[in-house]
């Protein structure tokens, strides 16, 4: 399937989505998409799921939000699929959702999550088999989208360190080009801002697409100069963008703070750890 120039021009990465979508999708296959944070994988799920066609079941869950929750999860897949059956285990949505007629899409995002010392002890080595089988089965494909390659991670299974038994393809998210940077800048913002030069200050930044839709948000609400050179209006834009990052850190980190008592304050502090490498 070829994108139209009108649905190619919604796309943040044209190319990049196309050849996933006739990759995997189109051919039933099976991929872990990685990439770090703010680089917009999430944004990348929302074009693939535009492209996908109106009889392909789409679903998408985050393992951020679920990974402490199993019977959460469960519900969640059931209210996705449109099922009430009341299911125990994992194991049994996913057969009722393979059985469905049609393409069948799992996209499981933030999925390094799974792999944190609180997640639900569910999520265990069974769980990833029980993926594995789903994936298997005949025109579905099972999308996890985490910021590391799966395979680097590692869990405890019977006391022993191991790997994931999950098996899918590795892809890295392309890192955005400054044509695709210029196009989304273009698409969102309804005046004539410099969008070429904009787009190459934007293009070496940690966290390009979240700071392009810190800028859109910007420029809507009016925070800039428009009598002051674009790079000075950047700069202001940078600045506040990177300070917004790390109140954003010290609050979640505050909250968690006033949850500690003596029994948890350890885990709580590797939490924290861990959340502090993810978002440097």
């Amino acid at each position: 399937m070829k994108l139209g120039k009108t649905m190619k021009n919604q796309f943040l990465r044209p190319s990049f989505t196309q050849n996933i979508y006739e990759h995997y999708i189109v051919k039933g296959n099976s991929l872990n998409i990685f990439g770090a944070k703010g680089v917009g994988k999430s944004r990348f799920i929302e074009d693939l799921k535009l492209l996908s066609d109106d009889e392909t079941h789409f679903v998408v869950l985050n393992m951020r939000e679920l990974r402490t929750d199993y019977k959460k999860f469960i519900e969640r897949l059931e209210k996705k699929l449109g099922i009430d059956d009341g299911f125990d285990t994992v194991e049994e949505v996913l057969a009722k959702f393979e059985r469905k007629k049609g393409k069948k899409v799992l996209v499981i995002k933030h999925f390094e999550y799974l792999f944190e010392n609180n997640r639900n002890d569910k999520f265990n080595f069974d769980f990833f088999e029980q993926l594995n089988s789903f994936k298997n089965s005949e025109d579905v494909s099972l999308l996890i989208v985490s910021t590391n390659n799966y395979r680097h991670e590692a869990f405890y299974k019977g006391g022993e360190l191991t790997t994931s038994p999950l098996d899918v393809a590795v892809e890295p998210i392309t890192s955005l080009m400054q044509k695709e940077i210029e196009g989304e800048l273009k698409r969102r913002i309804d005046k004539e801002f410099g969008f070429q030069l904009l787009a190459m200050m934007i293009i070496g930044k940690k966290y390009p697409y979240d700071l392009i839709n810190f800028i859109v948000k910007e420029i809507k609400f009016g925070n800039y100069d428009s009598s002051d050179f674009l790079e000075n209006n950047f700069d202001r834009w940078d600045k506040k963008f990177s300070r917004s990052n790390d109140v954003s850190k010290y609050l979640w980190i505050w909250t968690h703070i006033k949850k500690i008592n003596p029994t948890n304050f350890m885990n709580i502090l590797k939490e924290i750890v861990l959340w502090l490498k993810k978002k440097d």
